[in-house]
């Protein structure tokens, strides 16, 4: 039985900035480096970790079952240090708070965040909307954090461009994907409807 987390309690989901969950996420990192450390490394090299996908998630995410937060068997897992899909309940910041709480001494390959955020909930005007997302991005990197990719559009923006990929302003339309930029619609159409599926912030 898969439970509506809104409606069966008050159940904490990383993304939120909610240390109950945090905390785990945290727990989780330092325990799989710890295990890796204990292996033989080439060389007696340090052994490190990373928290990035690139578009593996799709992959990994057709061989993983049904997980207890709600995702189905087969369907994308988040990239890389995102939350889950949905997850994120209390807007932009919040979902930066719990990322920047992993430590990158712990994933010193890299901790990749990638949001989007639609344009209206930056500001009014370009002006505005370039102040904020400074303001947003100084204070999670003053937070110790490492990587952010941001994607400013709608997701209206994103079907349009998936179903109507001949239209000249899609011609080189860029987005962020996990850390790394690709034309959207040179995309499969898988990959397109996991970027489409992930939570597009319509609030700081």
């Amino acid at each position: 039985m898969i439970m509506d987390f809104e409606t069966e309690g008050d159940f904490p989901r990383y993304g939120n900035d909610d240390d109950r969950a945090d905390d785990i996420a945290v727990w989780l990192l330092k325990t799989f480096l710890e295990k890796l450390k204990k292996r033989h490394t080439y060389r007696n090299s340090e052994a490190t970790t990373s928290i990035l996908t690139i578009t593996s998630n799709v992959v990994y995410g057709k061989a993983t079952g049904n997980m207890p937060d709600g995702r189905r068997a087969g369907e994308p897992l988040s990239p890389g240090a995102n939350p889950s899909y949905g997850a994120e309940k209390s807007g932009l910041l919040a979902s930066l708070n719990s990322v920047a709480k992993l430590p990158y001494e712990w994933a010193l390959d890299g901790i990749s965040n990638t949001q989007t955020i639609n344009p209206d909930a930056l500001g009014h005007d370009a002006q505005e909307r370039i102040d904020n997302l400074v303001q947003v991005m100084d204070g999670y990197f003053d937070q110790g954090a490492h990587h952010l990719n941001v994607n400013v559009f709608g997701t209206e923006k994103l079907i349009d461009a998936m179903e109507h990929p001949e239209k000249e302003e899609y011609a080189n339309f860029t987005i962020r994907v996990s850390g790394y930029a690709v034309k959207f619609i040179d995309l499969t159409r898988e990959q397109q409807m996991d970027v489409i599926s992930r939570t597009c912030h319509a609030s700081m």
